[in-house]
């Protein structure tokens, strides 16, 4: 039932998901200074990770893109579509698989956005490539900011399942989740960033499994 469900996900989220991929590799293409496209400059970031304003550019546009589209393509799209309707009816708790849709969100969410700081942190790395020192501890930043995303995710994926007006209400997880990734993403220090991503996460998820359990489809 779960291996079931995970690739109901997968290919329904394929379009997006591949759109997402296209763009992680144009972003690293771009930082790296490789011309993918004619528009490109083709001039790679002279210094990687040291106040990378390109690099925080590219993932809030990647992450928080992906986050938002990801969390209402599970949940308002396809309560739109009415595949809640045949879902539901399945022999799976609405826990299971609503807690495998978050799961498969998250997946995909954190694994093509952490890529790209891998890939980038590892073309740093490679003498050669650029004119500058290069320690694994610069990318320390960048993996906080990558830790805060998934908060944006579930804000998006409540406010899909959340009744009320879309111009209301409704959308109020989702205001409440960005400022709580932007507070998560600034925290300065390890430990402040993993305890606000845990709080608020755990408070959202909650949030997501009251309205599975309660809401009238």
């Amino acid at each position: 039932m779960h291996k079931a469900l995970v690739i109901k996900e997968l290919r329904e989220s394929v379009g997006l998901i591949a759109v997402a991929m296209f763009a992680a590799v144009y972003i690293l293409c771009d930082l790296t200074g490789v011309r993918l496209l004619p528009l490109q400059s083709g001039a790679a970031t002279p210094y990687p990770f040291v106040q990378d304003k390109v690099l925080v550019t590219y993932l809030t546009l990647l992450a928080g893109g992906l986050a938002i589209l990801m969390g209402f393509k599970q949940t308002a799209w396809e309560l739109w579509q009415g595949s809640y309707f045949f879902l539901l009816h399945r022999p799976a708790s609405r826990r299971t698989i609503f807690g495998v849709k978050v799961a498969v969100g998250l997946a995909v969410l954190m694994l093509i956005t952490g890529s790209v700081i891998q890939v980038y942190a590892m073309w740093a790395a490679t003498p050669g490539t650029h004119a500058s020192p290069f320690f694994w501890s610069m990318t320390a930043w960048a993996w906080r900011y990558w830790l805060a995303f998934p908060l944006l995710y579930l804000g998006a994926f409540l406010s899909g399942i959340r009744p009320g007006r879309w111009f209301g209400s409704r959308l109020f997880p989702l205001a409440a989740a960005a400022l709580m990734t932007l507070l998560a993403a600034m925290a300065p220090w390890w430990w402040l960033n993993l305890a606000l991503v845990f709080a608020f996460s755990l408070a959202l998820v909650v949030s997501i499994f009251y309205y599975v359990e309660t809401r009238d489809y």
